[in-house]
């Protein structure tokens, strides 16, 4: 548990340099680029350690080629605000069509129509999961500002810590064993109600510090816990999704690159699936 604590400790100040520099660079219409670097180490780390899972079931995925497809549709976002206007409103979709095309040629000119659905099929699983999915996360920072790109995080991430804890010490009724078996409801519910208080607490205090651009007397403390609480239950829930992967490879973590918490995945799983939720609720609420 240390280790965890240590780790986790190192990758939150990590994170607060990376928002630093983040809006010192917002001023020059820069902003979300080192967000969309840090896209670009994450996608090519997790897509590799989703490789490797496909492979522990012999299926073969797309390295190279995938992996670019994935990490320019995940960072979709800065392109499209730097591309603004004109033709380039439609470049989502141009991409996106470009990824299937990309896909079936290097099937059709590598391996020919040997294994094309299962490697065409997980490539573009690899493409929607880490790709269409940090593209969300990204616009999230991009539509919705710096602030509330803080707030999706916390309310992602306070949920897996307050769950964890909470389970460790009280945690009696399994929700999926056969996928994950160390999460409880009570993990859950404590991490939710963990999740919802800190929520509303960085909205007390972004509004003390008089902080009205971004989520800033927009969104109250209660709105602010009842997001988290909606944001954190699709978090947990995504990590239940990366656990079925795992489980069917027969692996405990996607990966070693996190040290104590696994790889890659086992830390952007809840964040990535949580995504589409959190935008729709800022959406509804900004």
């Amino acid at each position: 548990m240390l280790k965890r604590i240590i780790v986790g400790a190192v990758l939150i100040v990590l994170i607060g340099v990376l928002l630093w520099l983040d809006r010192r660079v917002e001023s020059a219409g820069l902003g979300g680029l080192p967000l969309a670097v840090l896209m670009v180490l994450l996608i090519s780390a997790g897509y590799l350690e989703l490789s490797r899972l496909a492979e522990s079931v012999g299926v073969s995925i797309s390295r190279f080629s995938g992996m670019v497809c994935t990490i320019a549709v995940g960072t979709l976002p800065f392109w499209r605000q730097a591309l603004a206007g004109g033709h380039w409103a439609s470049l989502t979709q141009v991409v996106l069509a470009a990824v299937v095309l990309v896909l079936f040629a290097d099937q059709i000119i590598r391996h020919g129509p040997a294994g094309a659905i299962r490697r065409i099929g997980v490539s573009l699983l690899a493409v929607c999961y880490l790709g269409v999915c940090a593209a969300v996360v990204l616009d999230i920072r991009m539509q919705f500002g710096l602030k509330a790109f803080v707030l999706f995080l916390l309310a992602v991430k306070a949920t897996d810590i307050g769950a964890y804890f909470t389970g460790s010490a009280i945690g009696r009724h399994k929700m999926a064993p056969r996928l994950s078996p160390g999460k409880s409801w009570e993990g859950l519910a404590g991490g939710l109600v963990f999740s919802a208080a800190v929520a509303a607490g960085f909205i007390m205090i972004v509004d003390r510090l008089g902080g009205t651009e971004d989520v800033g007397g927009r969104i109250t403390p209660l709105s602010a816990a009842c997001f988290a609480a909606a944001v954190g239950l699709f978090g947990q829930i995504a990590d239940l999704c990366e656990s079925a992967l795992k489980r069917d490879a027969g692996i405990k973590d996607a990966g070693a690159s996190a040290g104590p918490f696994g790889g890659v995945l086992d830390v952007v799983d809840s964040p990535l699936l949580a995504a589409p939720v959190a935008y729709v609720f800022l959406a509804l609420l900004l």
